[in-house]
């Protein structure tokens, strides 16, 4: 049996949307790296884990390469959301982050939230 669509969904309370949230978070969060993505890691405001995204155009040029960022990372965390440590996530990309192919994007996005459960724990 499929669980229900609502448990997985990522809504607007799993979302860092105003610039003062994503502010607070880049100025006084801990940078996380890994080779092509960083995240920056602050303690949350809510009961449940955030997440927001800076991809520049700067690390992808083409829109289709940013919004397939995007995508990976919001389907990470919108699946291992319950697993997460309660912190507030501002994932952006490096330089060579575009030129990943879906399975190694994927791949990267898993050992960076990996990384950072490892690293934030009891922070």
């Amino acid at each position: 049996m499929l669980a229900s669509p609502k448990r997985f969904g990522f809504s607007v309370e799993a979302r860092l949307i105003r610039p003062d949230e994503f502010k607070r978070v880049l100025q006084s969060g801990k940078r996380i790296h890994h080779d092509h993505l960083m995240a920056v890691v602050g303690s949350v405001a809510g009961d449940s884990p955030r997440l927001g995204l800076a991809i520049a155009k700067r690390q992808a040029r083409h829109a289709h390469d940013r919004n397939r960022i995007k995508r990976a990372a919001r389907e990470y965390f919108r699946l291992h959301r319950a697993q997460l440590p309660t912190l507030d996530y501002v994932i952006m990309a490096k330089s060579g982050a575009d030129k990943l192919s879906p399975p190694a994007l994927n791949h990267m996005m898993h050992q960076l939230f990996e990384k950072v459960a490892a690293r934030c724990v009891g922070s």
